[in-house]
């Protein structure tokens, strides 16, 4: 019997975690990893985001870990970005990567954000908390 090849699922442009976990081949496995990586560089850098690769595969899309400083002189919020990693190893992937801005989405999700989308996976009967981040 042949398997049958689905077709990839496009990621829309403008895509975070949360919009594509339905898609992921192990969601909680994959959102855990990515919330590692984003702790990582908070304790780095004191703040951590995470933008969606959007040209990969739907399954386990790259994802770019940023984070936000203040500059001291303008006080204007300063994104940085730390590192970009691959979706299916978790990986740290090459710099140039990074510098393709039309790899990421624009739409980020902050590190409780992340957090709070793995306890939803993790209990998805949880009663929702109305501190939810839904808009």
């Amino acid at each position: 019997m042949a398997t049958k090849r689905v077709p990839q699922k496009a990621i829309a442009a403008d895509s975070t975690i949360a919009d594509v976990v339905g898609e992921l081949d192990k969601p909680v496995e994959y959102v855990r990893r990515v919330l590692e990586k984003l702790e990582r560089c908070r304790r780095a850098h004191g703040d951590a985001q995470v933008r969606l690769g959007v040209r990969g595969r739907s399954e386990c899309p790259n994802y770019l870990i940023e984070y936000v400083r203040e500059n001291a002189k303008t006080h204007e919020r300063v994104t940085h970005q730390d590192a970009a990693y691959s979706g299916s190893t978790h990986r740290e992937l090459a710099p140039r990567h990074i510098e393709e801005a039309r790899n990421w989405s624009p739409e980020e999700m902050n590190i409780t954000a992340v957090s709070a989308l793995i306890g939803r996976l993790r209990n998805p009967n949880a009663p929702s908390s109305r501190f939810s981040d839904e808009d």
